[in-house]
């Protein structure tokens, strides 16, 4: 304790007989700091001063690039190759094209452990907040439990809603995370949002401001459990890209695309922030009989994915690029079987590019695309002034297939001979071009 002759009010005072009571020196002595102490909360009753939660101490905001380059992130894979754990991503594909399918079966395998169509998953709960087609899903996780019966899916933690939470109320997030806590969930690895628009409930797809709040809502549920929160979503009108606002796309760590061509279904990369993205897989629906029976005894059906090969190249391409292909296979066959018919080599037989574009019957620049297509597919080569087919598939015009053949067009090249293209009806575009659009069976 300090000398009092250290305090000035005091100076002078000299004996003890003149020293004011002891009360009087309180203020001028330092008091303690008082404890904090963190009381127990008392339940529904307990005041409205009580102490908050402590809070975990958040990270230093800045870093050291030294830091970034010794101590890297390990990348940790929800599903390898096409979903990381603790990222932002979104599904999405026309109606029809298989992306509930595709979102259900990639949740229930995340949630068994069990592989997806041969890529490792790394297992943990799956909660499917689920907005359309409640009434079919059950089908279809029966359908996958049957084609996987050693996953066990009756017993792993995965879990449905039974309606959609409007990710646009300030209590959404709150909402979900009761449930989640209600359910015993756990710590979810994968919250699945199926789809955005019942997600999006009063909010604007196309404002971007709308989407940023529900992106914030996204956000809010990664960050509070370090999991992959994937939307589901229905493609735009053009069908190549997500409906809505662009900056969804923006705000994602992975886009997946799923297309359907007949009855094979596509699953594609269109965005991988952080790597070059798989290439595509395709699959085909393949019944599957649940053992359950409706309401008039009659046995119910769904479906799951089995992988198949991918179409061929020339179901790939589109009709201008078909059609330049296939006339000039026509042509090629043509003149073979002229030059053969006079005793002449077949193998000298040649096609000039205009040729090959007055024959096609497009104007120039729809050739020039449909050309400059096909030599980037290495269906084509361009050599001086002639043109050489260099596949050796089969045709696809309209709906009507025409098979490949081993006949060579010269070193490496191949043609069908047995090509004739179907009749080709021209109309004029409105600057006299011939538009050569309007065919047969396109």
């Amino acid at each position: 304790m300090s000398d009092l002759r250290d305090f000035p009010i005091l100076r002078g005072l000299t004996e003890p007989d003149d020293l004011p009571p002891l009360d009087a020196y309180d203020e001028l002595v330092e008091q303690p700091t008082p404890r904090l102490s963190v009381v127990p909360a008392a339940g529904p009753s307990a005041g409205a001063d009580e102490l908050p939660e402590p809070q975990p101490a958040r990270p230093p905001l800045l870093r050291h690039v030294r830091d970034l380059l010794t101590n890297p992130p390990a990348v940790r894979w929800l599903i390898r190759g096409i979903v990381e754990a603790d990222t932002l991503a979104m599904l999405y594909g026309q109606p029809g094209a298989g992306k509930s399918f595709i979102a259900l079966s990639m949740a229930a395998s995340i949630a068994c452990g069990s592989d997806w169509h041969g890529h490792r998953v790394a297992q943990g709960p799956s909660v499917y907040i689920l907005g359309e087609g409640g009434g079919g899903v059950s089908r279809r996780l029966r359908a996958w439990q049957l084609s996987n019966p050693d996953a066990r899916l009756q017993d792993a933690p995965l879990y449905v809603s039974s309606r959609m939470v409007p990710m646009g109320e300030a209590e959404a997030v709150e909402e979900i995370a009761a449930a989640i806590a209600d359910a015993g969930t756990g710590k979810p690895s994968s919250v699945w949002i199926d789809t955005l628009a019942r997600a999006a409930a009063g909010l604007d797809e196309n404002s971007s401001r709308d989407m940023g709040e529900l992106i914030k809502a996204c956000d809010a549920i990664r960050e509070r459990y370090g999991c992959a929160v994937i939307l589901v979503h229905h493609a735009g009108h053009n069908q190549d890209r997500a409906r809505g606002s662009s900056a969804i796309k923006a705000a994602l760590d992975t886009e997946l695309s799923a297309t359907k061509d007949g009855q094979v279904i596509t699953l594609a990369s269109t965005k991988s922030k952080e790597s070059e993205g798989f290439k595509p897989l395709t699959f085909q629906l393949a019944g599957v009989d649940t053992g359950w029976n409706d309401e008039d005894g009659e046995r119910v059906y769904s479906a799951v994915l089995e992988p198949c090969d991918a179409p061929g190249q020339d179901e790939a391409i589109g009709k201008n690029q078909t059609l330049c292909l296939g006339v000039l296979r026509e042509m090629y066959a043509n003149r073979r079987a002229n030059l053969e018919q006079a005793g002449n080599d077949p193998e000298s037989a040649k096609v000039t590019t205009t040729e090959w574009r007055e024959g096609a019957g497009l104007n120039k620049q729809r050739f020039y695309d449909a050309k400059t297509s096909l030599i980037k597919l290495g269906l084509v080569e361009i050599q001086g002034s002639t043109v050489k087919v260099t596949g050796n598939g089969p045709v696809t015009v309209g709906n009507k297939r025409y098979p490949g053949s081993l006949v060579t067009s010269g070193p490496g090249g191949s043609i069908d001979p047995a090509v004739t293209l179907p009749p080709r009806y021209r109309k004029q575009d409105a600057v006299g071009n011939d538009e050569g659009e309007n065919y047969e069976d396109f």
